[in-house]
């Protein structure tokens, strides 16, 4: 796999960002720490801000929400043309236990949850009763959401509509539980930043390495990479390829992927990265197969 750097921008004004997704020539993007959903045009400029969720401004730091009260927004994936959704990391609970459903149409419903109920399954399953939840991607492919814990590279996957009924009903969907193992970054195992759907039964992902022992705190960013993961038998994923994505100023810490253009010969995507000091740069890369 080879990747080429094709635009690299700073985006004004949008602290830490976290998720990515891309609708009809439209990048939609989140920070871990901001109340907004950020719409960019295919020119990396900002066009507007949704307000997700209203904040008290004693709760902000500069344009932050202090870290002691965020929601934690790590995952922004695309339902259909007129749906995204938004999860909260799930890594202090209540407070990071959220899902948003926005609705894209002419006037923009945004719906609001808490999920603790069905993070709280997620924790006690066999392989996270003894790891911490971070859930940092989330993918849509065939009915299904995806969910991609970072800590120990478990993958979740329930049914769409189950999941949404759930949070009317409290009755409990059905989850299924895979651990993938991920290359390494200077010797330590990558864990999964991003996550979407490439192509059928094919995921994009992106994976970085912190100097951090836990999910709360960040760390020095060590690196990051992107990969191809064949998920056709759920129960045996494989990471099909993957490369390091170098840059010669600094080490990358890439939060999330989203897929512009795909061919079998090479994909155009659009990456998002945090430095853990507020700023948040978009890069659109090629990548040949």
């Amino acid at each position: 796999m080879n990747i080429s750097i094709e635009n690299i921008q700073t985006i004004v004004d949008f602290p830490s960002g976290s998720g990515v997704a891309y609708i009809n020539n439209k990048i939609y993007a989140i920070g871990d720490d901001s109340p907004y959903l950020y719409v960019i045009n295919s020119d990396f400029k900002l066009d507007k801000k949704i307000l997700l969720y209203e904040e008290d401004q004693e709760n902000f730091k500069g344009n932050r929400i202090k870290k002691k009260r965020k929601m934690d927004f790590e995952t922004l994936e695309v339902i259909s043309e007129k749906e995204l959704v938004i999860f909260g990391s799930g890594s202090k609970s209540p407070q990071r236990d959220m899902f948003f459903r926005v609705l894209l149409d002419k006037n923009i419903i945004v719906e609001k949850y808490s999920i603790s109920d069905f993070y709280d399954l997620i924790r006690n399953s066999d392989l996270l009763k003894n790891e911490e939840l971070n859930i940092e991607a989330t993918a849509f492919a065939n009915g299904f959401l995806y969910l991609f814990n970072r800590s120990n590279n478990v993958i979740i996957k329930v049914f769409y509509q189950d999941f949404l009924e759930s949070l009317k009903t409290q009755e409990k969907p059905n989850l299924s539980y895979v651990r993938v193992p991920l290359p390494s970054i200077e010797g330590v195992e990558a864990g999964f930043s991003g996550a979407t759907i490439l192509r059928d039964q094919t995921f994009v992902f992106t994976a970085s390495v912190e100097a951090t022992d836990d999910a709360y705190n960040d760390g020095e960013i060590m690196g990051s990479l992107i990969g191809l993961l064949d998920f056709s038998d759920f129960e045996k994923p494989k990471v099909l390829k993957f490369k390091n994505i170098s840059n010669l100023e600094k080490n990358l810490k890439v939060e999330s992927v989203a897929v512009i253009s795909t061919s079998a010969k090479d994909s155009e995507l659009v990456l998002i990265t945090d430095d853990d000091q507020g700023n948040t740069e978009l890069i659109k890369v090629k990548i040949s197969e």
